[in-house]
């Protein structure tokens, strides 16, 4: 009991204290509060087949953890600005309490009206049209779950963009990134950079053409007995639950490119009209190291030998009234690994459905099936055992911002 009312007194002096915050936001425009929650509940994942696993086989129904997430944007002057989420996703941390963590931060200088830099945690990925959910901030994904094949994560470093008016019609955005790939401090030798570049032409029909890439460039003794050299190559975490899996793990994504000196591209096309969008990725990525205990589950030390996926996906939404929508998407991956040429694909199929409540609470549901051959380094596959294994389920999700 006193643990717990001192915890409730800490939190009496944070809420305190925002509220001041944001009184004082009321007076000088200054400082702005925002933030979201989510809440999810889903049935099924039951691993049928070679399952790492084998207790994720069974699967009862359930809620998950809640997430949740405060924002604050402060402009600093006129050119100078930060934004800071503090966000509790028990999908990424892991960490067995309700801690705040510092998820996503920058300090943002306004160069002009056409380009800008940002320093902090940034986001470093191939995508050039997002579409995701990272813990409480899953509003601007019309599915539930991430994609198969998302290459995407939050990196420390530089991150300098710009949007420029070809024409009345036509404009291009884009961004670099340079970046280090965890949000711990590590300056070992060889540790080295990742280095991002991203590209969009936009054309007022609503046609879109995006491009990315993505290096990464650390020696292996660097990052043996550490976590992957990044992990982009591993998507961002899944509101998806196996029965005994830890929540942060990878275990519904492909785990082929472990990030030590590896090279991702990715190329997109998208129309998107005021109530209709489709879109396709088509991207390969190479690495030339693979995890030494065979792919498809997390590991901490590596061996010389060339990794490589091929990944292409498919998605599409139409607003059936100005508050409800349908969405399907269909991702596969291939292994294309040294000394691996059949059984090495992976799938995974997304139906879902959204209902607007008001302008900032958000339903959805989504039924997902995902299939993983014998060597295709899923991760809820046993690795190179004979039938592969495939999980479905259903997922329902609540979603408010505020």
């Amino acid at each position: 009991m006193k643990i717990k009312f001192k915890k409730l007194k800490v939190a009496s002096a944070i809420l305190t204290s925002l509220l001041a915050s944001q009184a004082f936001a009321a007076d000088t425009s200054k400082i702005q509060f925002s933030g979201a929650v989510m809440q999810s509940w889903q049935t099924g994942m039951e691993v049928d087949g070679a399952a790492v696993n084998p207790a994720d086989a069974e699967s009862d129904s359930g809620f998950h953890r809640l997430r949740f997430a405060l924002n604050v944007n402060a402009q600093v002057s006129e050119k100078v600005s930060i934004f800071a989420e503090l966000a509790e996703e028990p999908n990424d941390w892991n960490n067995g309490s309700a801690a705040i963590s510092q998820d996503l931060a920058w300090i943002q200088f306004d160069m002009s009206d056409t380009m800008g830099l940002r320093l902090g945690n940034l986001i470093s990925t191939t995508q050039t049209f997002l579409r995701y959910s990272d813990g409480a901030a899953v509003q601007a994904n019309p599915f539930v779950g991430n994609g198969l094949v998302d290459m995407i994560t939050a990196e420390e470093g530089v991150w300098i963009y710009g949007v420029h008016d070809v024409s009345n019609d036509t404009n291009v955005t884009w961004d670099a990134v340079v970046s280090t790939p965890d949000f711990f401090a590590d300056f070992s030798d060889g540790r080295g950079y990742n280095y991002g570049l991203r590209g969009t032409l936009n054309f007022k029909s609503g046609l879109s053409f995006g491009a990315g890439t993505f290096k990464t460039n650390h020696d292996m003794d660097a990052v043996t007995g550490k976590a992957f050299g990044s992990a982009i190559g591993l998507g961002d975490g899944d509101n998806y639950q196996f029965a005994n899996t830890p929540v942060s793990a990878r275990g519904t994504h492909t785990l082929i490119i472990p990030g030590v000196d590896a090279f991702i591209w990715q190329a997109d096309i998208q129309y998107k009209t005021d109530n209709f969008m489709i879109h396709g990725l088509y991207g390969k990525a190479t690495d030339d190291f693979s995890w030494a205990n065979g792919q498809g589950s997390l590991q901490t030390n590596y061996i010389e030998q060339e990794s490589e996926m091929a990944f292409w996906s498919i998605e599409g939404k139409y607003d059936l009234t100005a508050s409800a929508y349908l969405a399907v998407r269909y991702q596969e991956s291939t292994n294309d690994s040294e000394g691996i040429e059949t059984e090495n694909d992976a799938t995974r199929l997304q139906v879902g459905a959204g209902w607007w409540m008001n302008d900032s609470t958000l339903f959805k549901i989504e039924y997902v099936k995902q299939e993983e051959e014998q060597f295709s380094g899923g991760g809820a596959t046993e690795f190179g055992a004979a039938g592969g294994a495939e999980w479905d389920g259903i997922i329902a999700e609540a979603s408010v911002t505020f």
